[in-house]
């Protein structure tokens, strides 16, 4: 089963009520955020109608690896360390990302693992238009160029 990571680039000021509702429930509901979610019906309906304000793409396993070891978190102050994960049954960072990709486990699936990576603006800024879809030369939707972006938020 695979897994997209979906990011939220415009937060939730002056967005409509059912896109807000749907951000929150994905997890995302700051600017920002990203987190990682199944590729199945439901979450592709949640993810066109969020388009104006998310952008998503398929996740490989080098990018969740550092996500999980530089924004992954336990609380709002403690990181999600070797001896957390080893707490939770996991060798490390490695063992956990395949566990996700393989087995479709997701982040709020994890006992007291926050749903969500709070990422920073992108190093050099983003590049193209924040306001389009990625066919329309912007970075919104479904953006095959977005894990670059992300390495950059990391």
């Amino acid at each position: 089963m695979t897994s997209i990571l979906a990011v939220n680039l415009h937060g939730l000021i002056n967005t409509p009520a059912p896109v807000r509702t749907t951000l929150v429930e994905l997890g995302i509901g700051k600017r920002f955020a990203a987190t990682v979610v199944k590729d199945d019906a439901t979450t592709m309906g949640a993810l066109k109608l969020c388009k104006d304000y998310v952008a998503w793409c398929p996740v490989d396993e080098a990018l969740l690896i550092s996500l999980l070891e530089h924004r992954g978190k336990l609380s709002t102050v403690k990181r999600l360390d070797a001896t957390a994960l080893k707490a939770m049954g996991y060798k490390d960072h490695a063992d956990l990302a395949a566990k996700m990709l393989k087995n479709g486990l997701t982040l709020s699936s994890l006992s007291g693992v926050k749903p969500y990576f709070g990422l920073s603006p992108p190093r050099g800024g983003l590049k193209r238009s924040s306001r389009r879809q990625f066919r329309e030369g912007g970075v919104l939707g479904e953006n095959p160029s977005l894990p670059d972006i992300v390495k950059r938020m990391i």
